[in-house]
């Protein structure tokens, strides 16, 4: 049996910066993935990544011609009436998913990676006390093992690996429901008219629509993402398109996806296992995606076990902890605590989200800029109560209904309980069952975006 010291299911965008972060490190790495290689991220066309991205997590540069789509700078933030813009700087890199990823595959083998394509996860295989000691997958119609000191799973929305977990084995198997996802749908169209021609994004938060470039440069990506399933997607662009007056275009293709939106495990790592990627719910809150943002824990994880292999430790969930509690002072609690912000802040009529905009309460330009730099959303005391003062005079204006008040100051409740939360997440699997037992009883107080849906 071959015999590996990571085995990593899916071979995407983390599952490509796993396996070559790890390769560099020395380790034989293994990628099992399900696609040929001719289908390998091919999904949906086009996919975004910040450009300081590329030198934060070293990650190779697209080339124009190839997979390479296009460029922007800034960003315009709306309200639901289409007033009271937030300009926002940031540049951007939209790729071709598929031949990038193809270029990942690539990068992370020059570097000492192997692949087999076609390759789809079936299960563990395990010792005789219960532990993973590797991984069965299919391939060409036969059944085939692997030996891992430990088995990643990066396989994205599936999470083929996590949720053939054992219960109880350490890391929660749930599988990803309609209520746990956003369902986009993705509009490539052209512009006839050049002064409509797009040359940044500009999004609407209420409706969670935007509008992109594309790589056609007269035309755009017009998109738009709802829990629920891809009718109740379909539902708010109707809403969308009768509120906000969008350009005159011609449809040329339509795409369509998933990404997970809900609260990710509480721990990522058990005995030679860890999930990453979409198959730990590692997506932006504020913008529904996660390429970059799994590279975070992919690094921590890395760091951790070049310095158990050093000290000759195996891959026992009390060895790997160390990633759990890295990730989340790092990353994991901000991203907590901004989910369960959010939750309540979209929880308003149109009228009040405009209003919102308007005067600056959550939907500010401060507000914006510190989520698209991955910060968390704090407010002083004199800031709060400023915010109060007008929504008190909102309410007693008729621009904004007591309930509203209500959720939106259950909302900044549930980020700073969620903050601090995550701020006594436990250094050791010592201790963690209670902490569970509070996160749990915290997570229902938040509710989830899907409890909300669009009133105009």
């Amino acid at each position: 049996m071959d015999r590996y010291d990571a085995v990593i299911v899916g071979g995407s965008t983390t599952g490509s910066f796993f396996a070559r972060k790890l390769s560099e490190a020395g380790f034989k790495t293994l990628v099992l993935e399900k696609e040929p290689g001719g289908k390998v991220g091919a999904q949906y066309d086009i996919f975004h990544i910040p450009e300081n991205d590329f030198e934060r997590f070293g990650l190779p540069q697209p080339v124009k011609g190839e997979d390479w789509a296009f460029r922007f700078d800034g960003s315009r933030a709306c309200s639901a009436f289409d007033k009271n813009p937030k300009e926002l700087s940031g540049a951007v890199v939209g790729m071709h998913k598929h031949l990038y990823t193809l270029r990942l595959n690539r990068w992370a083998m020059d570097a000492g990676a192997e692949f087999r394509y076609g390759a789809g996860f079936e299960d563990f295989t395990y010792d005789p006390a219960g532990r993973i000691t590797g991984a069965l997958y299919s391939r060409d119609g036969s059944i085939e093992s692997v030996s891992a000191r430990l088995v990643a799973d990066c396989s994205g929305i599936p999470s083929a690996a996590r949720v053939k977990l054992p219960d109880g084995y350490g890391v929660e198997n749930f599988k990803l429901t309609s209520d746990d996802m956003f369902y986009v749908i993705l509009k490539y169209v052209g512009y006839p008219n050049q002064s409509d021609w797009v040359k940044r994004l500009r999004t609407w938060t209420f409706f969670k629509t935007w509008e992109a470039p594309q790589a056609d440069p007269h035309g755009a990506i017009l998109g738009v993402g709802a829990n629920g399933g891809f009718e109740q997607a379909e539902r708010n662009w109707s809403i969308f398109e009768k509120t906000v007056k969008l350009p005159k275009y011609e449809l040329q293709h339509t795409e369509r996806g998933t990404t997970p939106y809900r609260r990710p495990p509480y721990s990522f790592v058990a005995d030679s296992f860890i999930a990453l990627g979409d198959a730990a719910c590692h997506t932006k809150p504020h913008a529904g995606e996660g390429v970059s943002s799994s590279m975070v824990m992919c690094g921590i994880a890395v760091d951790v076990m070049k310095a158990l292999r050093g000290q000759g430790k195996d891959f026992t969930r009390a060895n790997l902890w160390p990633i759990n509690k890295r990730y989340i002072d790092q990353q994991g609690g901000m991203y907590a605590s901004m989910l369960a912000t959010l939750v309540g802040a979209v929880a308003t009529n149109a009228r009040e989200n405009d209003f919102f905009f308007e005067k600056n309460v959550i939907f500010s330009k401060e507000s914006f800029e510190a989520m698209n730099a991955d910060k968390p959303l704090k407010f002083s005391a004199a800031q709060t109560a400023a915010m109060a003062g007008i929504m008190l005079w909102g309410v007693l204006t008729g621009r904004l209904r007591v309930s509203t008040i209500k959720s939106l100051l259950a909302a900044l409740g549930s980020g700073g309980m969620i903050t601090k939360l995550y701020d006594e997440y436990p250094a050791s699997p010592d201790g963690f069952e209670e902490w569970v037992k509070r996160a749990d009883e915290a997570w229902k107080k938040c509710g989830s975006m899907a409890d909300h849906q669009l009133e105009v």
